[in-house]
């Protein structure tokens, strides 16, 4: 087969009209709440340890897991996300989700003990898992098929957005303020993306007509299979990614950079938003693998290079590449993912693919913190380095071999 990903793209979401514009007021409004919902998330991410560390006088390891766990929470509720969507109306989950989201923060203060904090995070991650796959369901819907990949990479920019400005604000308020008003700044950023999401149509994500295909058993039933490869993929790439957010604050303190950690980021958001604009047109043009394998290896050079970093100039060009790199593997993953998905599963499909993503992010930091423990930080960052062009050649026996040597696209049987 030698479609263009495009148009396999749309034979692959054949079966309802689907739209002819990519900025709709529905796409515009899924975009900036879900920066809202990322935000909310990254938020307390960022200050929940130092917060149940001094309310509970718990150690780093407690400390810590009362921000990751909300981790556990999101990939419980990303394997029932799927079903859910395929069975009750998207408008409906995504308002009982996003109020639910809301609703939550409020009791964190009230709890004077540990287990029960972490059990209310989890029940928090779950009802994050719920929305953010559906928010997701719901822009993905209203991309064009032959602009997929610049859609997606739209829409990951918007979450890059949230999850860049909550940890930034959330330390701000914290050491200005308390952790009661990070508590309610959480409250009014998920009430604005509850509202946003309100005026936003549910599309038709029924079957095509004469679709015979027979219900989904087994595991199936959870997880869709066709975009199991990329999470698979998804879910190792960022693990190696979860490295550089849980230890570069160690990694700055040890090189002696000190505040030129907090710019680390700074430059991998910029990094990121510039070249998505040029990568999603470019996958829909050129092929997946055009942006996947030069991904891979921008992001390997950025370890490499990060772990040889001693003084700022040298760690904000690592950034830089490393921006390149894991921020276009996300949104280009998660086109591939959907882009041979049918239709009416664009839910189990875009939940399937975050799957991998918050596992990979929830087993990171516990799987590189033992690297480090051995290694130390700079090594570490070296050995993640080799990993990702190991991951690459993963990568390319998955999935990039079996896309069409002509484009990149479609796969192949």
């Amino acid at each position: 087969m030698n479609n263009t990903p495009s148009e396999a793209t749309a034979e692959a979401l054949a079966g309802s009209p689907g739209p002819t514009r990519l900025w709709t007021r529905d796409f515009i409004l899924a975009c900036i709440s879900n920066i809202f919902m990322f935000f909310n998330v990254h938020l307390f991410l960022a200050t929940f340890a130092t917060y149940a560390m001094g309310r509970f006088l718990v150690g780093d390891a407690l400390g810590g897991a009362s921000a990751s766990i909300f981790i556990i929470g999101a990939l419980a509720a990303r394997l029932t996300a799927g079903p859910l969507m395929a069975r009750f109306n998207l408008k409906a989950l995504a308002v009982i989700g996003f109020a639910a989201f809301a609703m939550i923060p409020p009791f964190y203060p009230m709890i004077e003990s540990i287990g029960p904090l972490l059990a209310l995070r989890v029940v928090h991650g779950m009802t994050f898992g719920v929305a953010s796959s559906v928010i997701a369901t719901l822009a993905v819907s209203r991309i064009p098929g032959h602009r997929l990949g610049e859609g997606t990479a739209y829409y990951a920019s918007s979450t890059l957005l949230g999850v860049a400005a909550g940890p930034f604000v959330g330390l701000l308020l914290l050491g200005g303020f308390s952790f009661d008003t990070v508590v309610w700044v959480a409250v009014a950023s998920s009430l604005a993306g509850l509202l946003l999401i309100l005026p936003v149509a549910v599309p038709d994500l029924r079957p095509a007509a004469g679709n015979t295909a027979a219900p989904a058993r087994g595991w199936s039933r959870l997880l869709e299979p066709t975009a199991l490869p990329m999470a698979l993929i998804g879910a190792l790439f960022t693990l190696g990614y979860a490295g550089i957010v849980t230890f570069m604050g160690s990694f700055a303190a040890e090189r002696s950079l000190g505040s030129a950690a907090s710019f680390f980021f700074l430059a991998y958001a910029v990094a990121v938003l510039i070249s998505r604009p040029v990568t999603g047109p470019l996958m829909d043009r050129r092929g997946y693998n055009v942006v996947m394998i030069p991904a891979f290896v921008f992001f390997a050079g950025g370890l490499l290079l990060l772990s040889q970093s001693q003084a700022a100039p040298l760690l904000f060009a690592a950034a830089l590449l490393i921006g390149l790199g894991q921020g276009n593997l996300l949104s280009a993953g998660q086109t591939i993912a959907i882009s041979r998905v049918p239709r009416n599963k664009l839910g189990m499909g875009t939940s399937t693919f975050f799957l991998g993503i918050d596992l990979g992010m929830g087993l990171g930091p516990v799987l590189i913190g033992v690297v480090v423990q051995f290694a130390g930080i700079g090594a570490t960052y070296g050995y993640l380095g080799i990993y990702a062009l190991v991951l690459l050649g993963i990568y390319w026996w998955v999935q990039g071999r079996r896309l069409s040597p002509a484009a990149q696209g479609p796969l192949t049987n």
